[in-house]
This record gives structure tokens, C-alpha cells and sequence, in this order.
């Protein structure tokens, strides 16, 4: 017998949580990496499709957060008054119990800002949120995540 798929295996984005150097961000809304890969075209003679290899890659992503803390108005004010440029390592812990996933955890590594918002008003009385886009370098998935998950 083939094991079905079931709606209850798919894994809740709610059920996660982020860390930026160890300290859990409880204010996050949305929070996405991707791996983008730098290919290049192989023409290969009697092929009338052009080939493509992988020569290297690049890590983006953007980070959306309520707005409760200036701490991402110093990390620019930081750069621009005294030239000091942060990197940072997130870590994602995704953990939908319901799923019978286990427990996926993602390590990004030399995280780096790309825009960061530094003043915001609304007048209509919205929740206050800043979107973060940012560059990363370097990924770590535990070995038995990487097997099966």
C-alpha cells in the first residue's frame, strides 16, 4: 500500500520561531530565505536547446517585523555615523506539531541588511511594520534533517 498524502502533513507557518544571533524575535510577521542559483548557457553541438550549468549561487530574503524596537534604526545609524556594518546568523525553527513533521531548523549565516526603514508615521492608526530586506552567505541544516525530512 502507497502512503497517501494528508492535508494534516502540510506544516503551519505559525507554528515557527526566529532567532537573529541566539535572541528570539517574538515581533516577527513574515520571515523568508531564498537560494538563488548564478547559471550560465552551454551550447552543445546537435542539441537544439541550450544547456545551462551552475556556477555559484547567492542568498536573499526579506524579514517583515512589527514595529516595537529601534533596533534596527541604530543598526543605520551605526553605519552612517561611525561606518560599522553588521552581519548576523538567523535561525528558523519550524515546529507544527499536528504535521508529524518533526522539527525542521535552518541556519543562515553573514546575514546582512540590504534597506532598513528609519522613520514611519500612519495616520489611518495601522500596526507600524518595517520590511527588511537582506543578502546571506552561508546555510547549515542538521545532518538528520538533511536525510529525510
Amino acid at each position: 500500500m502507497t502512503k497517501a498524502f494528508r492535508s494534516g502533513n502540510t506544516i503551519s507557518g505559525k507554528e515557527g520561531r526566529l532567532f537573529l544571533d541566539g535572541e528570539e524575535m517574538a515581533y516577527v510577521k513574515s520571515f523568508n530565505a531564498n537560494f538563488n542559483k548564478n547559471k550560465v548557457t552551454v551550447d552543445v553541438l546537435g542539441r537544439r536547446m541550450q544547456g545551462h550549468k551552475t556556477v555559484g549561487g547567492s542568498g536573499d530574503g526579506t524579514l517583515v517585523v512589527y514595529k516595537v524596537t529601534s533596533k534596527f534604526v541604530k543598526l543605520a545609524a551605526d553605519y552612517i555615523n561611525k561606518g560599522i556594518d553588521q552581519y548576523f546568523t538567523f535561525q528558523e525553527v519550524l515546529d507544527d506539531k499536528s504535521s508529524g513533521r518533526g522539527t525542521e531548523r535552518v541556519t543562515i549565516y553573514d546575514v546582512n541588511f540590504d534597506s532598513i526603514p528609519v522613520a514611519a508615521l500612519n495616520a489611518e492608526g495601522a500596526v507600524l511594520e518595517e520590511e527588511l530586506p537582506f543578502t546571506w552567505e552561508g546555510i547549515d541544516l542538521p545532518e538528520e534533517l538533511a536525510a529525510g525530512f
